[in-house]
């Protein structure tokens, strides 16, 4: 409790129930939350509090717990707790509203030296306009500047990725934008040369972070106010809050439509034709793309493999030896077939594409890349494959939208579970707490419900004598 966990410099704010703390620059970033003057409940903490305050039987790594065996962390934890609360007055107001404003992301320091459970929401306003180190994330609704977002990100830090070559077209974690920055940093070797923590800005990242300097552990914290997901947070239902404590994060209007291209492309859409075949964009084939698993579980089930293989795009590897540019080829499924043995019997199952035969182990069990889909787009265009239809691929798509679904829910449970597996050897306590609520959140059934429901909407072509229009648009707006 003597330095902040952070920068290890004085701390001002504390944790009643461990030794972490933070100092006011870092508050931002430390995962704290205040209850009464300088102290507060951070993270992790907090989440074990709740456990015991729920009994529950499930620990955070989603382990089973007894709260009663006193040779578990849980039960010396809860009885701690229970000490502490009594000690210091705490009610399940505070641990409620503590938990309410974490999720919020809102960490501000007040000018007075007591905030109570009551009191929470008005001590927020108090924030201390001398604190030169407050975000804009941190800053009241009335003094925070506007800032423009562009789909899942905002303009600022869209425009940097795409600035160093990075695809923003999926979205990215606030983890691996964390992770792709410090690259650029040490890349560019912007490290202090004295103090090695602190990150000189240059141009580009002054551009996202309005600051000539910045300390390298805070950057994660000050990605939240760039991702679209933090945006507002809705409270309609406070009795829901309550009891559940889950918060429904609302994601900005589509902002592209009020600017640039979006605004002419509707504008100009009466005049805009588009073709009856699928546009061959990564969008469009993700929703009829099979990795070699998937194949595998349908051919267990011979009566229905072959009307959910054929139309289906899947991924193969290339002869090492004709030395191509891409490693694999995307390939559309065009029959099915067992190959022949020596014995007369039937042999290993064949895919046919292309006028090939391949078989199942030739097959990649990971996502293409955009370079595959602009080989198979060209390859369409030259009238080497055959271009889908929108009517085909829609019908195609919604028949295997629940299996490719609840294929990639399996995969990526089991991809978080080993992400924290490996945060939890390494110590990356911030890490870990990030995977395990995604873990968790894409555990729910109400999650995986919506996921399923969704309807999958295929891309129609865009006739090329039309599409000009929009190109020189987009031409004039750059």
């Amino acid at each position: 409790m003597h330095s902040c966990a952070l920068c290890l410099g004085t701390p001002k704010f504390y944790c009643f129930c461990c030794p972490n703390s933070a100092c006011r620059h870092c508050l931002s970033g430390s995962k704290f939350t205040q209850v009464r003057g300088k102290k507060g409940f951070c993270k992790e903490c907090l989440e074990l509090i709740l456990l015991a305050e729920q009994n529950s039987e499930y620990g955070l790594n989603g382990e089973k717990i007894d709260l009663k065996d006193r040779d578990t962390f849980e039960c010396l934890f809860k009885e701690y707790w229970e000490i502490i609360r009594e000690n210091e007055g705490l009610t399940l107001d505070d641990v409620y509203s503590a938990d309410l404003l974490l999720k919020r992301g809102v960490n501000k320091t007040c000018r007075f030296g007591s905030v109570k459970a009551g009191e929470t929401e008005e001590a927020i306003d108090l924030i201390s306009d001398s604190d030169t180190s407050e975000t804009e994330f941190q800053r009241p609704m009335g003094k925070r500047k506007a800032r423009e977002y562009i789909g899942w990100a905002s303009k600022a830090l869209i425009e940097f990725l795409r600035s160093i070559g990075i695809d923003t077209t999926n979205k990215l974690s606030q983890y691996d934008v964390d992770s792709i920055i410090y690259d650029y940093i040490k890349e560019r070797n912007l490290f202090d040369p004295i103090k090695k923590k602190k990150v000189i800005c240059d141009e580009k990242l002054y551009s996202i972070f309005r600051k000539k300097s910045l300390d390298r552990i805070k950057i994660y914290g000050l990605l939240e106010e760039h991702m679209t997901e933090n945006l507002v947070i809705s409270d309609e239902d406070d009795s829901e809050l309550e009891d559940k404590k889950k918060y429904t994060v609302i994601a900005s209007k589509k902002r592209r439509e009020s600017s640039g291209v979006a605004s002419i492309e509707k504008e100009a859409s009466p005049s805009i034709q588009k073709s009856c075949f699928a546009s061959i964009v990564p969008e469009n084939i993700k929703l009829v793309y099979l990795r070699r698993s998937l194949v595998e579980e349908f051919l267990k089930q011979p009566e229905n493999s072959e009307s959910k293989l054929l139309g289906t795009f899947v991924r193969v590897k290339n002869d090492a030896r004709l030395r191509l540019t891409n490693s694999h080829q995307l390939l559309q499924v065009e029959g099915i077939k067992k190959g022949s043995t020596a014995d007369g019997m039937g042999g290993e199952i064949l895919l046919q594409v292309s006028n090939r035969d391949i078989p199942i182990s030739k097959l990649a069990d990971s996502d293409f890349t955009e370079d595959e889909c602009k080989e198979l787009q060209e390859n369409v265009a030259n009238g080497l494959l055959r271009k889908p239809t929108v009517a085909e691929l829609e019908q195609k798509a919604r028949l295997l939208h629940e299996d490719i679904t609840k294929h990639w829910i399996e995969r990526e449970l089991v991809r978080l579970q080993n992400c924290i597996d490996r945060a939890n050897e390494k110590g990356r306590r911030r890490e870990l707490w990030e995977l395990m609520e995604k873990r968790e959140m894409l555990k729910q059934p109400s999650v995986q419900v919506g996921l399923l429901k969704e309807v999958p909407k295929v891309t129609a072509e865009v006739l090329e004598a039309e599409s000009g229009l929009v190109d020189a648009v987009k031409a004039d707006n750059q």
